[in-house]
């Protein structure tokens, strides 16, 4: 209850200009603001001083300018020093005047720091600029401002990205005899035989959800740069270091389940927070479905607003932020069969079936997008990093065929066996131009040949037999397009951009 003896102070109504003040004796008072000094007024008032840069992001060559400037005219010579930290550490890859002044009766100083260029591909840094030994008499509005220096030297990838994709550049690491068996064998056979491969309790590993961080800066790294992950939906590269840590999902990457959570039904335990790195793993099996929630093969680098936007939304409700080219599509569908091939309790069913934990769709979307964005080097490569960690690998990738065999057009038959090289060379065959308009030009055809063209959503739009290089007229809506072109025994898929 309230003291009646306590007396109650009130600041004012509005955008008052008054506010509550605890006195040297400890009584409190209502009265004018006095920043920087005793309420009493009493005291030695303190001189602002800020930091300020043109840019928060440098390339090693780069110069960087820094201007300290104080609220009021300083009296006495100030004296400043100043340091780039990388964490606990002096910065030392700079060079310039690190100590410098203001003068009696100035406001301003300035610094030019030369940002060192070497030969090194050390990764991109992420450093602190700290004022140090600042006079008491001054107070620092600002101090610690980051700063990024872009290594220059980046590594660039013999292999594209998923919008620009090249294929059999990068070759599968499997063991020799690594799908030995499967040979001859049909449906639920089949499907057992797939899945003691690849949830063998002898062989496989599980890690933890904070080693996918790990994980994914390397099996996601981006090709055109490897300080960048690759971020999936939004199909652009974003630097490793802005990894989200804190709640603001905005201009960071996280881990995107392809397979949501909520609908599998596994989610992190405390140990999921350690990052202890290859050689210690739990051991798992078909029924360890929990560990399906750190499966490198189903997890993903991600845009953080972006995971949000799809939230736990089935394939086919989601398709991507508008204007994605949609190279990500295949790849998540196949993350989706391993999935559900590699722990016993999920399932792929036609549909949205919510309510049901375990089951994910739209089967059909799944199945579209599998055919329409066949594996390529960028996946290859991934499923090979991933296979480094988890000693097991996505069959789907490795061998694309088998996904008929378990769920589309050719389930209940014997599997063959991987067929030949699904893609020619790059150069073999080529369209032009690409952006089109109203028709492209088929070049490097010597034979008959058989076109099918598909929205990026899986439509069919047409199918045209030709003979040789040819001329071919597009559809009228413009777009992102799948072309297949069966040609003497080869199935070629080229993307084709058509504008309005």
């Amino acid at each position: 209850a309230f003291n009646p003896s306590i007396t109650q102070l009130n600041e004012g109504p509005g955008n008052n200009t008054t506010s509550i003040q605890r006195n040297n004796d400890g009584t409190f008072v209502t009265g004018v603001p006095t920043p920087r000094k005793r309420n009493d007024g009493s005291g030695i008032p303190l001189n602002g001083l800020f930091m300020s840069l043109f840019k928060n992001i440098y390339q090693e060559g780069e110069t960087m300018e820094i201007t300290f400037s104080t609220d009021t005219l300083v009296s006495d010579t100030l004296f400043l020093n100043f340091s780039l930290f990388h964490g606990a550490q002096h910065y030392k890859e700079y060079t310039g005047d690190m100590t410098l002044f203001i003068v009696p009766g100035e406001l301003v100083a300035y610094a030019t720091i030369y940002l060192m260029k070497d030969s090194l591909n050390d990764g991109d840094k992420d450093v602190t600029l700290r004022l140090q030994n600042l006079p008491f008499n001054y107070l620092p509005l600002n101090n610690n401002l980051p700063i990024r220096i872009l290594d220059i030297d980046f590594e660039v990838a013999p292999f594209g990205t998923p919008i620009q994709p090249t294929y059999d550049v990068v070759s599968s690491t499997q063991s020799t005899g690594y799908y030995d068996g499967l040979v001859g064998l049909s449906g639920t056979n089949l499907y057992v035989a797939i899945q003691d491969i690849i949830a063998n309790p002898a062989m496989v590993r599980a890690q933890t959800y904070n080693d996918l961080i790990t994980i994914l800066k390397a099996s996601d790294q981006n090709p055109e740069n490897n300080n960048q992950i690759w971020l999936v939906y939004l199909e652009k590269g974003r630097a490793k270091n802005d990894f989200q840590t804190g709640s603001s999902n905005l201009g960071v990457w996280n881990r995107e389940h392809t397979f949501p959570r909520s609908r599998g039904g596994f989610f992190s335990i405390d140990a999921d927070t350690l990052s202890d790195g290859k050689d210690i793993y739990w051991t798992t099996n078909a029924d360890s479905l929990r560990h399906a929630n750190s499966d490198a093969h189903a997890i993903r680098a991600v845009d953080g607003q972006e995971n949000s936007s799809r939230g736990n939304q089935f394939y086919g409700q989601y398709s991507g932020p508008v204007g994605s080219q949609g190279g990500f599509r295949g790849d998540v569908a196949r993350s989706a069969f391993f999935l559900t091939t590699r722990y016993n309790g999920l399932e792929l069913v036609p549909g949205y079936p919510e309510g049901m934990v375990g089951q994910f769709g739209h089967l059909d979307t799944l199945l579209a997008w599998h055919r329409l964005d066949k594996p390529d080097d960028f996946e290859m490569n991934r499923n090979n990093v991933v296979y480094t960690w988890q000693y097991n690998r996505n069959p789907f990738i490795d061998m694309p065929e088998l996904v008929e065999y378990l769920w589309g057009d050719r389930v209940g038959d014997p599997w063959p066996g991987p067929t030949s090289l699904e893609h020619t060379a790059p150069h073999a065959i080529r369209l032009f131009p690409n952006p089109a308009k109203n028709s492209i030009q088929i070049a490097g055809l010597d034979g008959p040949a058989s076109v099918e063209i598909y929205t990026a959503h899986g439509q069919h739009v047409l199918t045209q037999q030709v003979f040789g290089s040819t001329q071919l007229t597009l559809p009228g809506n413009g777009g992102l397009y799948i072309l297949h072109i069966h040609y003497q025994g080869n199935h070629i898929v080229q993307k084709l951009l058509v504008e309005e």
